[in-house]
C-alpha cells in the first residue's frame, strides 16, 4: 500500500486547518469573548484583519493574515472543516505545492478583490481560499466523492452570497476563477511534462 493512501489527512492541510483554529482562538483571547461568541468585525483589523487602507498603507501583507480570522464561529468551522477535506484530497492526488499554489494564489486574489470592491467594509476569513480549493477540486482528476463535496460547498456559497446580497461577492467569484486558472495552468504543465517523457521514452 502507498504512503498516499495510509495517510487519510495531509500534513499540510491540518497545518492550515490548525492555523484557522489558532487565528480564531488569538481573537477570542485578544478581545475576551467567549469561544463560540462572534467577534466584532469592524476590531478585526487590530488582528491583521483587511480594509481599503492597506492600498494606501501598502499593509500587504494583511492579505495573508486576514485569511485566518473570522467573525463567526459556525462560519469558521465550516470554512476550516471544508479546507481540511478539500486540502486532503488535493495535496494526496496533487501534491502540497499544487495544494498551496491553489489555496495561496487564490486566497490572496479574492482577498484584492473584495477589499478593491469593499474598501469601507472588513474584509476576513478564508472563504476566498475554500472557493479557489473547490475549483481546483472540480478541474484536477481524478474525480472522486470529494469532487461532489466541492461543488456542494461552491452551491452553498453562492446560494448565501445571492441570500444576502442578491449576487457573487466578488472575492468569492475571483477566488474560484482564480484557483480554476491555477489547476488548469498545473494540470496541463503536468501534461505536458507527461508527454515530453513518453516522447522521450525509447
Amino acid at each position: 500500500m502507498s504512503q498516499k493512501k495510509l495517510l487519510p489527512i495531509s500534513p499540510v492541510a491540518i497545518l492550515l486547518f490548525v492555523l484557522i483554529l489558532a487565528g480564531w482562538t488569538c481573537s477570542v483571547l485578544y478581545f475576551g469573548k467567549s469561544y463560540f461568541a462572534s467577534q466584532k468585525s469592524v476590531l478585526l483589523p487590530q488582528l491583521g484583519a483587511a480594509t481599503g487602507e492597506l492600498f494606501t498603507r501598502h499593509e500587504w501583507w494583511r492579505l495573508l493574515v486576514s485569511q485566518f480570522l473570522h467573525v463567526h464561529f459556525l462560519h469558521m468551522l465550516f470554512n476550516a472543516l471544508s479546507i481540511l477535506i478539500l486540502a486532503s484530497s488535493l495535496e494526496r492526488a496533487r501534491g502540497w505545492l499544487a495544494l498551496l499554489a491553489i489555496y495561496f494564489i487564490g486566497g490572496l486574489t479574492g482577498q484584492t478583490a473584495s477589499v478593491w470592491y469593499y474598501p469601507a467594509l472588513v474584509t476576513d476569513g478564508a472563504s476566498q481560499a475554500l472557493m479557489a480549493l473547490c475549483a481546483g477540486m472540480l478541474v484536477l482528476p481524478p474525480r472522486s466523492k470529494v469532487t461532489w463535496f466541492a461543488g456542494l460547498v461552491v452551491a452553498i456559497q453562492v446560494a448565501l452570497d445571492v441570500h444576502a446580497i442578491t449576487a457573487i461577492k466578488a472575492g468569492h467569484l475571483y477566488g474560484f476563477v482564480t484557483g480554476l486558472l491555477v489547476a488548469l495552468t498545473i494540470f496541463s504543465y503536468r501534461q505536458s511534462v507527461l508527454m515530453h517523457r513518453n516522447n522521450a521514452s525509447p
